[in-house]
């Protein structure tokens, strides 16, 4: 029996400012960060939103964020904010 040693690298993720007035270039401006970072998973891109929310954005979204739906919370996430 071998053991395999798992390295995991990571990247430093800064995501601008929560922009209240205009969400959706927000949120195309995390889009490209993620890109630039190399980040493409889901539950990843999801939490780096909700970590960068405000207290009053986050209860405007407290349904998504205490219960996620099982696949594609990041889009849900966004489309919600957006709307």
């Amino acid at each position: 029996m071998t053991s395999e040693t798992v390295e995991v690298a990571r990247i430093a993720l800064r995501l601008p400012p929560f922009w209240k007035s205009n969400v959706r270039l927000w949120i195309a401006q995390c889009d490209h960060a993620f890109t630039f970072s190399g980040i493409s998973s889901d539950d990843t891109k999801y939490s780096a939103l909700v970590a960068n929310l405000d207290a009053e954005t986050l209860s405007y979204v407290s349904d998504i964020v205490l219960s996620p739906p099982n696949s594609d919370k990041y889009h849900t996430l966004s489309q919600q904010l957006i709307t």
